[in-house]
């Protein structure tokens, strides 16, 4: 075998059985995302420009004693590469499809019964879904883009989706929410604060509102901060969906709509006094993952709302000017496609789907920069 599916690699990265990996696009785009590990892989990147036709030059970096895994962009180059290193008594095998194909892996985990929650996570950005099935009749949260990925789903389980929820007007991704309610006949919910000028409908997310489906309920609480819109969903008293407001490992940036210092004020209301009233063991599902490392076990994202206030850098800030100098101090960029981003998930650009997948290049950049 000389080609590796992205499928197959997760589950050897997940297993710690990749050794190394020679990635083969250019600095700047090794640079905005990469291949990461629960673990460090060693990587080297060799721009194709660079190694190819010069390869003799390369070869005294790479080992001989683990198998390497060529990347490249699209597959073709880190293919060819690989078929060079194998020449040359190397163990050697290329990414199928390359960075475009891992950046559409997705992987589907059931994480709870009664009700059925499912959690969809798609690993090159870190995007987190979740499908919950009360029932005969589902709810969707967060859908990103590939809306078959849900759509599909509930049809195998035989469950019709009538609600469809975004915590938040995401930066980071293209929503799929949309377009999950317009072909299922769902309803979709958004803040106004949010959505109020968008150039569609909308069921508007109210402090308190209850969304019913089968014998589950969903109690909405807002929780700005992130954005000024961001609502958290609160299911049979037991899950908490926070979207970006709470992650397993950071807390939401205030910054992407360029008032941080009036945004970090509404998140830090949040953190200590809306989310006061939640139980230590509430279990929280959140929409974004800064790497693999914050899957567990199971391969499932969450926490629970007491390890977030004892972990959380943002919990130690009990007073507001420190809690605001240690945001200043740890945000990271903001890339310009975000304010894109935003545009399109409010209806008002369109693009095609080559420029929805250059919108979507790069690592999530929606938590904070945690400390060391």
């Amino acid at each position: 075998m000389f080609a590796i599916s992205p499928e197959e690699l997760k589950k050897r990265i997940d297993a710690g059985k990749v050794g190394f990996m020679l990635d083969l696009r250019n600095e700047d785009e090794f640079a905005a995302w990469r291949i990461e590990g629960r673990s460090e892989i060693e990587t080297i990147n060799i721009p194709r420009t660079d190694f190819v036709g010069e390869e003799e030059r390369y070869l005294v970096r790479l080992p001989q004693d683990r198998q390497i895994v060529t990347i490249c962009a699209h597959g073709d180059s880190s293919r060819d590469s690989a078929e060079y290193l194998r020449n040359h008594g190397f163990d050697s095998v290329s990414l199928d499809g390359g960075m475009d194909a891992w950046s559409e892996l997705y992987e589907s985990r059931k994480i709870s019964d009664r009700p059925d929650i499912y959690q969809i996570f798609r690993v090159a950005r870190g995007c987190i879904s979740h499908l919950v099935v009360s029932g005969s009749e589902a709810v969707v949260i967060d859908a990103v883009r590939h809306v078959d990925r849900f759509i599909g789903l509930a049809y195998s389980l035989r469950a019709r989706i009538v609600h469809v929820l975004d915590t938040h007007l995401h930066a980071d991704h293209i929503s799929g929410g949309l377009e999950v309610a317009g072909r299922t006949g769902a309803h979709y919910h958004i803040s106004p604060d949010d959505a109020g000028a968008a150039a569609y409908s909308y069921q508007p997310l109210r402090d308190g509102d209850v969304v019913s489906f089968g014998r589950s309920r969903i109690e909405t609480f807002v929780s700005p901060g992130h954005t000024p819109g961001s609502t958290s969903f609160l299911l049979d008293e037991r899950f908490l969906f926070t979207g970006d407001t709470v992650m397993k490992a950071s807390i939401g940036r205030p910054d992407l709509g360029g008032r941080v210092d009036e945004w970090a004020h509404l998140l830090y209301d949040t953190l200590f006094q809306r989310y006061e009233k939640f139980r230590d063991d509430l279990i929280v599902l959140p929409t974004h993952a800064a790497s693999l490392r914050e899957q567990d076990a199971d391969g499932v994202v969450r926490t629970t709302i007491g390890d977030a206030r004892k972990s959380g850098d943002l919990y130690q800030k009990k007073e507001f000017p420190e809690f605001l100098a240690f945001i200043k101090e740890s945000l990271p960029e903001s890339p310009d496609r975000y304010q894109e981003i935003r545009k399109v998930n409010l209806g008002l650009l369109d693009p095609d789907e080559a420029k929805r997948k250059e919108l979507e290049i790069g690592k999530n950049l929606c938590g904070m920069a945690k400390t060391a």
